[in-house]
């Protein structure tokens, strides 16, 4: 099937902290930011230039006086739609829910997307859901993704971890509670499954990582501080990111730069045709622990292999060979960068920068290919690792072993 006409949107310049620790982006406790108290406004600077004085005589002094009431008027128009606007919504803080009003049906102004994220978020944002947990061990809010219209529900397991009751809100306002089908965080996915009784539910529609480039649109969907149906945009800044340097076991993360903070867990990340790519689970947080640009995803080949494992068995298992790697720019192939001491490649033999090719004679092109070869084994097959090590090509025999739990678990 043909991909759908696209746009481009404009791209940002976020802030990096390089030695920042990722962490989950729903329990964190933001800092509120002291701002100075002003006594003179012309005494402050304007956008970092010195304010200066401006001499003026009797004719321009009552041009300046016309205009500024006219400007006073027109704030304090706006001040009091703004006010009336803000009682019709409730008048609550970030933690309520923002009810849209709908056009009247055969209304001829209807919205039109004029970009691309707007066509995404039409597209996805029925099926995001706010999950509101609490409990002795949990108290707080996170997303999930509708995966099957008969109440199957995806998330995050860090978002309902200790949870007694688990609430979740549709799009539709509707509220309905939800239990716990089985997690993966035992076998190193920070995936959970949750169910509720209803149907007809909106099912996302979940696409593939195997075609995405750096750079490609990126939109996050979720409930960052309570405030659900929120949308943001930017890129896929890398692929294949291993977050095990920051306490995370796992070695095949989406990063993107779209704003994801307290609230994301277990949203969407999807691509510009409107499908599901991943599941955010973890940003680089600043001073106040929210967004700064760095945020990462678990690709949606690993949610759906083990989603569809929980629902038929409760539990996962997933297979694991014990190395990270990234693609290599013009060149085939998946490149080694790190073994996992004492795991099965390490134990065959292989090592930090050999390129494999083939797996049971199956070409590999990439670090996509080997990851979706993977996830179809199962523990205790054995594979024909085929690879070039300081050109020279060999083959070596390895025997998969599960992957092994969490340690240290990712943290909130």
């Amino acid at each position: 099937m043909a991909d759908p006409e696209t746009r481009e949107i404009p791209l940002r310049d976020d802030g990096v902290q390089q030695d920042a620790r990722p962490t989950s982006p729903w329990l964190q406790n933001t800092n509120p930011t002291e701002i100075p108290h002003v006594t003179n406004i012309f005494d402050q600077p304007a956008f970092g230039r010195p304010s200066r004085r401006w001499n003026l005589d009797d004719r321009q002094r009552d041009i300046w006086r016309a205009a500024l009431a006219w400007l006073i008027a027109a704030m304090l128009g706006a001040g009091i739609g703004s006010y009336a606007m803000y009682q019709a919504l409730g008048g609550k803080g970030v933690s309520g829910s923002v009810r849209v009003v709908s056009a009247p049906q055969g209304a001829s102004n209807a919205a039109v997307p004029d970009n691309q994220a707007a066509a995404v978020a039409k597209a996805v944002l029925p099926s995001i859901v706010e999950i509101d947990v609490s409990g002795p061990g949990a108290q707080g809010l996170g997303s999930g993704i509708i995966y099957t219209a008969n109440g199957y529900i995806i998330t995050n397991d860090h978002v309902i971890s200790g949870a007694d009751t688990i609430q979740v809100n549709l799009a539709t306002g509707q509220k309905l509670t939800a239990r716990v089908v089985g997690s993966a965080i035992s076998s190193g996915v920070d995936i959970a499954v949750l169910k509720v009784n209803a149907t007809g539910l909106p099912a996302a529609t979940f696409g593939s990582t195997s075609r995405l480039l750096v750079g490609d649109t990126a939109v996050a969907i979720g409930s960052p501080f309570g405030l659900q149906a929120t949308v943001t945009a930017g890129v896929i800044s890398a692929l294949h990111r291993d977050l095990r340097q920051f306490g995370i076991p796992f070695s095949d993360a989406i990063q993107t730069d779209a704003p994801i903070n307290p609230g994301n867990s277990g949203g969407a990340l999807a691509d510009s045709t409107g499908h599901v790519i991943g599941v955010n689970q973890a940003i680089v947080g600043g001073d106040t622990g929210g967004n700064v640009g760095v945020g990462f995803a678990i690709p949606v080949e690993w949610m759906i292999r083990v989603a569809q494992q929980l629902i038929k068995t409760g539990h996962a298992q997933l297979a694991f060979l014990g190395i990270a790697g990234d693609n290599l720019p013009g060149a085939s192939g998946a490149h080694v960068n790190t073994v996992a001491p004492g795991g099965p490649a390490e134990s065959a033999g292989i090592k930090p920068d050999d390129v494999i090719v083939t797996l049971d004679g199956k070409t590999i092109n990439s670090m996509n290919d080997l990851i979706e070869f993977l996830l179809q084994k199962n523990v205790g097959d054995h594979v024909s690792v085929g690879l070039i090590r300081s050109g020279k090509r060999m083959t070596i025999d390895v025997t998969l072993a599960a992957r092994p739990a969490p340690s240290p678990a990712p943290t909130g």
